[in-house]
């Protein structure tokens, strides 16, 4: 098994900007995990409690980049957790500036069509 988790071989499907956005049929191009908040583009997110959160950006067999962002809150007064599931179309610049705000680790970079730096 490769490093989808197995939350995430479960097929999504998101309507962004009138196009079907599927992630059963699109390719991981980067992964990011974490425990607080997801730093880029005003995803939800909930205070009063730690929210362990995985966002990936995929590429459709079209060419378009989208990420889907999945969080579980666990309140800090209990309760059921909270989760949640948001996509967001992106153009390769602001999937490259993502990728770097989020240090996210890049799963398949061959054919992701991104002006990715130079290797080191």
């Amino acid at each position: 098994m490769n490093a989808v988790t197995q939350r995430e071989q479960e097929a999504m499907k998101f309507i962004l900007n009138g196009r079907t956005f599927d992630t059963a049929t699109s390719t991981v191009i980067a992964i990011s995990r974490g425990v607080g908040q997801p730093s880029s583009f005003g995803w939800p997110v909930h205070t009063d409690g730690e929210t362990r959160f995985e966002e990936v950006l995929y590429r459709t067999m079209r060419g378009a980049l989208f990420t889907h962002l999945h969080s579980t809150t666990k309140l800090a007064k209990g309760g059921k957790p909270i989760t949640e599931d948001s996509a967001a179309e992106r153009t390769p610049e602001e999937a490259v500036q993502w990728i770097v705000n989020e240090g996210a680790v890049i799963i398949d970079d061959v054919g992701s069509g991104l002006p990715l730096p130079p290797e080191a």
